[in-house]
């Protein structure tokens, strides 16, 4: 006997509709009329059944340390939390992360990767905090924590070294950090991949997140990644710089990232707020070539970054939310580039992060999500309520939007 069978649903790459059979976590079964009993029963009623979202870019040690001033630039939000995080203890980081966590599952995502950040006045309190909640989220949402240096941190020194090797001591899932804002940038890169090829996890930077027309670290970063063999194995986030250079530095620079097998995680809610701050006139909007890389073959992703801090005082933790605002600046309307869209959110960002056995196929996890939809283009423009969110082949969420109108 299954333990759960939907029944009537419709998946992204096919027509018509289909019954999913799930057994002990995993589809045992997906077609046209599964035969079988099952313990639990869903009807999807023709509705879009999609793999559970992936949020595979978020800072949950700065998650909802809602602003008390505007930041000005990237660099005043940083300074912002430096300030901020100095007094806090373990139990803060632990309450905020859990609060966005559950927001996240309640909107459909099953998998996140957080980018933690220590330094010698912060210490490994936020790391700490971040592994107590991958325990206690296990079965729930399943979540990588990444270790990246303070940003404005000038180079490796001792003590942040010994920092970085007790957190991956503790625990952690791969490494990090934002190079490009050190005038060492090369150090830095040079040391993170040395740790990692020495710990066997890993990478992913935070990319050239600048109005400048500057590639100079995803560049490096490219060249490192093909050198040292880590191939499939590194991420660039934000990839800003990108969008500003000529076009024959953007082609040869989107060669190299498809060389190294470099998946690309644009974060274009966060830098929309955050970029072209200085510019006067035509205003850049921080986005980078998304167009460019997806047509060069390049794995590309979107992520929700900040959530309701002071490097961006919005968000919910809502993957279809962040599709919607993805969609919009990357001018991608149609129903094929909405349902590119709605990919970028759930299979190319398993892919970036090393998911396996994750989509809508005999073999994969069960962890998906039921939209009252029945086409990315209508669940994403729409912003349809997830009529439930599954998550090791058990319903975890089940959720219900009315509204009575009385005229």
């Amino acid at each position: 006997m299954n333990d759960l069978l939907i029944r009537r649903a419709r998946l992204m790459d096919e027509p018509g509709t289909v019954d999913v059979a799930i057994k002990d976590g995993y589809i045992v079964a997906a077609g046209g009329g599964v035969a079988g009993s099952a313990r639990q029963m869903v009807d999807a009623a023709g509705r879009l059944l999609i793999p559970a979202f992936v949020d595979a870019h978020t800072h949950l040690d700065k998650a909802l340390m809602a602003p008390q001033e505007g930041a000005g630039s990237l660099a005043e939000a940083i300074e912002d939390f430096q300030r901020r995080s100095r007094n806090m203890d373990k139990n803060d980081f632990v309450d905020r992360g859990r609060r966005v966590l559950l927001m996240a599952l309640r909107h459909g995502t099953t998998v996140m990767r957080t980018h933690i950040t220590v330094n010698e006045s912060l210490g490994l309190k936020a790391v700490e905090a971040a592994l107590t909640l991958k325990e206690e989220f296990a079965g729930k949402v399943d979540l990588q924590v990444f270790v990246m240096a303070s940003e404005l941190e000038p180079a490796p020194a001792p003590p942040l070294r010994e920092l970085f090797e007790e957190a991956l001591r503790l625990g952690v899932d791969g490494l990090g950090g934002a190079p490009h804002l050190s005038e060492r940038m090369q150090e830095w890169v040079d040391y993170i991949f040395d740790l990692a090829v020495r710990y066997n996890v890993l990478i992913d930077f935070h990319v050239d997140e600048t109005d400048a027309p500057s590639v100079a670290s995803l560049e490096y970063i490219a060249a490192k990644t093909i050198q040292t063999g880590f191939q499939g194995r590194v991420v660039a986030g934000h990839c800003c710089g990108l969008a500003a250079v000529d076009e024959e530095k953007a082609s040869r620079t989107i060669a190299a990232v498809k060389e190294a097998g470099i998946s690309v995680i644009t974060l274009p809610s966060c830098n929309l707020y955050l970029m072209g701050r200085r510019d006067k006139g035509l205003v850049r909007r921080g986005v980078t070539r998304v167009r460019e890389l997806q047509a060069a073959g390049v794995n590309v992703a979107y992520a929700s970054d900040n959530i309701r801090d002071a490097f961006r005082p919005f968000g919910n933790a809502n993957m279809l939310e962040e599709a919607l605002i993805t969609a919009q600046v990357l001018q991608m309307g149609t129903p094929l580039e909405l349902k590119n869209v709605m990919k970028m959110g759930t299979y190319n960002a398993a892919a970036a992060i090393g998911l396996k056995a994750y989509g809508v196929k005999a073999g994969d996890r069960a962890d998906l999500v039921l939209l009252d939809a029945t086409s990315p283009a209508e669940a994403i423009i729409g912003q349809v309520e997830k009529v439930c969110v599954i998550k090791g082949g058990r319903v975890a969420v089940r959720n219900d939007k009315k509204s009575d109108i009385i005229i």
